[in-house]
C-alpha cells in the first residue's frame, strides 16, 4: 500500500483535495480521517492514500498500483518541493491563483501548477522538468499549452542543447539530487537564468513579474516557428533555384560568347609587334551581344613598379576595371593600331568610353561597340578562354636588340584561297565568317588599315 508515484492532489467526493494547503497538524488528521478511504486520485480514479516524507514533504499514492493503468510518470521529492514552492509564491500575487496538478478535462494530460488569473482570463502553465526530455517534447507539450491559451514555463535544472524551435525555459540549477529544503518556500531563492523577461534574478520575482507584467516571448509557438523556418526554408530553396537557373543563364552566354571568339593569331597568323616599353598586349577576337558584328578588344599588362618581365606573360582578364585603364592609353592603343597594320586586320577595334555599371552605378571604362555603341560587359570579357587570346605586342625578352619591323602577311597560298584563317574550312561553311562581313562584301563598319 502506498507504493508508486508521488502526487500532491486528489478528489474526495468530488472535491480536490490540495496537499500543499495542509500543514503538518492538518495533514494528521486527514491520514486519521474515515474520509481517507474515499480518496482517490484524479487521473486515475485509483484509491488515494495520504502520505509523508521527512518533516515538510506531503503527498498522495496509489493505494494499489494494480488497479491503475494511467502514465503518472514518477516525481521526486525536489520535485514535489518545487510545485509546493510554486503553489506557495502564486496564491501570494494579488489577482492570481494556483491549482496543483491541473488535469486538462480530456484527462490527457495534467500541469505540474496552473497559475490562473482571478478573472479566468490568463493562465501560465509551470512544468517541473527535472528529468531528460526529448526537444520533441518539449516542443509537442508546449504547443499544446499554447493552443490551450496558456503561457508554457519549462523550470528545469540546466540549460538545455540549443534547437531551432525555442521554448520558454527557466534553469534554477535544482535538480534531482538537490537538497530538499524544510520550507519549499526557500526554493523561491533559486537563482535563474532565462531569456524572455527582465525581472530579478531569483524564481519569486520571476514568478511575481511574470504574473504581473506578462511576458515577451518574441519567438511564438512551436507550430509557428515550424511554419516560419519552413518558409525560410522554401524561400531559400527558391532563391537557390532561381540563382541557379540565372547561372545556368550567364553559363550559356559566356559558352556562346566564346564560341563566336577567336584569337588574332588564329584569324591573321602570328604577328606580334616588338615595342621598346615593357607593356605586354594582348587581342582577342569577338563580336557585339546586340548587333553581332566583329571587334577587336584588347588587354594589357605592366611588370608593376621596379620589375621586368621574366618571361612572357600569359593574359590575365580583370573582371572589374575603374573610369581609367592601361588597355586607354596612348601607347597600347598605338600598338593596337600597328598590329593591325601588319596584320592587315579587316576586324575594327572595340571604342573605349566611360559608362556605369548596371548593379552599383560605378563609373568605368569600357569596351564599346563601334558599330552600335552597345557596351561590352567587362566580367564577360573576363571569361573568354585563354586560348581565344594572343599576344600582339610586347617587348622582345628573347635579346637585348631592338624589335624588327612587323613583316606584312605573306601572300595568300592559292591552295588555301576562300578559307578561313580561323577554322581552317572554306568560308561558304564557316559559321564565325558567314555572320561576320568584311569589307570585300560591302560591310560599311569595317575599313581595310
Amino acid at each position: 500500500m502506498g507504493g508508486g508515484t508521488l502526487l500532491l492532489t486528489a478528489m474526495l467526493d468530488g472535491a480536490r483535495v490540495d496537499a500543499t494547503k495542509h500543514d503538518a497538524m492538518s495533514w494528521a488528521e486527514l491520514q486519521e480521517s474515515d474520509d481517507r478511504v474515499r480518496m482517490i486520485l484524479p487521473l486515475c480514479g485509483t484509491r488515494a492514500v495520504p502520505m509523508k516524507r521527512g518533516m515538510s514533504t506531503r503527498y498522495f499514492a496509489h493505494y494499489s498500483k494494480k488497479s491503475c493503468d494511467s502514465l503518472h510518470g514518477g516525481e521526486s521529492q525536489q520535485h514535489l518541493a518545487l510545485k509546493e514552492a510554486l503553489q506557495r509564491c502564486i496564491d501570494n500575487v494579488p489577482g492570481w491563483h494556483a491549482i496543483v496538478e491541473h488535469a486538462h478535462p480530456s484527462r490527457d494530460w495534467v500541469i505540474d501548477v496552473l497559475a490562473e488569473s482571478d478573472d479566468l482570463r490568463k493562465g501560465v502553465a509551470f512544468e517541473v522538468q527535472l528529468s531528460p526530455q526529448t526537444p520533441d517534447e518539449y516542443i509537442r507539450r508546449s504547443q499544446r499549452y499554447f493552443e490551450s491559451a496558456l503561457f508554457p514555463v519549462w523550470l528545469v535544472p540546466r540549460q538545455l542543447e540549443p534547437q531551432d524551435i525555442k521554448v520558454p525555459v527557466v534553469v534554477t540549477g535544482f535538480g534531482k539530487t538537490s537538497a530538499v529544503p524544510d520550507d519549499p518556500s526557500d526554493l523561491l531563492d533559486l537563482p535563474t537564468e532565462q531569456d524572455f523577461l527582465e525581472a530579478g534574478g531569483r524564481l519569486g520575482a520571476f514568478i511575481e513579474t511574470l504574473l504581473r507584467q506578462g511576458h515577451s516571448w518574441k519567438h511564438g509557438t512551436p507550430k509557428q516557428q515550424a511554419d516560419a523556418h519552413k518558409a525560410a526554408a522554401d524561400e531559400a530553396a527558391a532563391a537557390a533555384e532561381v540563382e541557379r537557373l540565372q547561372q545556368e543563364a550567364l553559363d550559356q552566354q559566356i559558352e556562346e560568347m566564346n564560341n563566336r571568339c577567336a584569337s588574332p593569331e588564329s584569324a591573321f597568323g602570328p604577328h606580334i609587334v616588338r615595342v621598346q616599353t615593357d607593356t605586354f598586349v594582348w587581342g582577342t577576337l569577338t563580336c557585339c551581344w546586340n548587333c553581332e558584328e566583329p571587334m577587336l578588344v584588347w588587354d594589357a599588362r605592366r611588370p608593376g613598379f621596379r620589375k621586368k618581365w621574366a618571361r612572357i606573360p600569359r593574359p590575365d582578364i580583370k573582371a572589374e576595371v575603374g573610369d581609367t585603364r592601361i588597355e586607354n592609353q596612348t601607347e597600347v592603343h598605338r600598338a593596337v593600331d600597328d598590329w593591325m597594320k601588319a596584320a592587315e586586320s579587316d576586324i575594327p577595334k572595340a571604342v573605349i568610353k566611360l559608362r556605369r555599371t548596371t548593379a552599383r552605378g560605378r563609373l568605368y571604362s569600357a569596351f564599346v561597340c563601334p558599330g552600335c555603341d552597345s557596351t561590352m560587359g567587362q566580367f564577360f570579357i573576363s571569361r573568354i578562354r585563354p586560348e581565344k587570346w594572343s599576344t600582339i605586342s610586347g617587348p622582345n625578352l628573347e635579346t637585348p636588340q631592338p624589335s624588327a619591323v612587323p613583316q606584312p602577311r605573306a601572300a595568300a597560298d592559292p591552295s588555301t584561297s576562300g578559307r578561313c584563317l580561323i577554322h581552317s574550312t572554306p568560308k561558304q561553311w564557316c559559321d564565325w565568317c558567314q555572320k561576320r562581313p568584311t569589307p570585300r562584301l560591302g560591310n560599311p563598319f569595317f575599313k581595310r588599315q
